[in-house]
């Protein structure tokens, strides 16, 4: 249980599962950002495409900069931020993930399963507590033994 107790630390403990999640939703994001910088554009680009008139391209080309040095930096900050947002609550979901997975290993394996714990803030509750179920099931049958054919016990366990 030593590798899973280490990975508890870290934000990205399924590097695929969470990178892919992050990117993912970033594509996304980026295409609807695209998508509402281009309506918060298009006014301005109308203007300046349609009319030659100076004193009409003059407030539709300051409208455009002050668009530009405002909305950028803005959507930039705001995809950061969501990026950091998805590795932070992909984190609650890859944790138990990654520890239902070293409990099937080990049942896999026939060793007994590791104790399950998963942080209070962790998806998956009900999941920890049937797991934990399982593992002190499986703990206690590997404890007892098994009775011997016939009913008869093991020789040197006579009273």
């Amino acid at each position: 249980m030593g590798a899973v107790e280490d990975r508890r630390r870290t934000r990205i403990v399924d590097r695929q599962f969470q990178l892919g999640l992050a990117v993912r939703l970033l594509l996304v994001l980026t295409t609807l950002f695209a998508a509402g910088i281009a309506l918060a554009f298009l006014p301005s680009i109308y203007v300046l495409a349609t009319t030659n008139d100076l004193k009409s391209l003059e407030p539709a080309a300051a409208e455009f900069l002050v668009l530009h040095e405002r909305l950028w930096p803005a959507a930039l900050l705001s995809l950061a931020g969501i990026f950091f947002y998805i590795i932070f609550f992909s984190h609650r979901v890859a944790g138990p993930v990654y520890r239902i997975d070293a409990i099937l290993r080990a049942l896999i394996e026939d060793r007994d399963p590791p104790i399950v714990k998963f942080r209070d803030d962790d998806y998956f509750q009900p999941t920890a507590a049937l797991l934990k179920e399982l593992s002190e099931k499986m703990r206690a049958s590997r404890r007892t033994p098994a009775p011997r054919p016939g009913g008869h016990s093991p020789p040197g366990d006579a009273k």
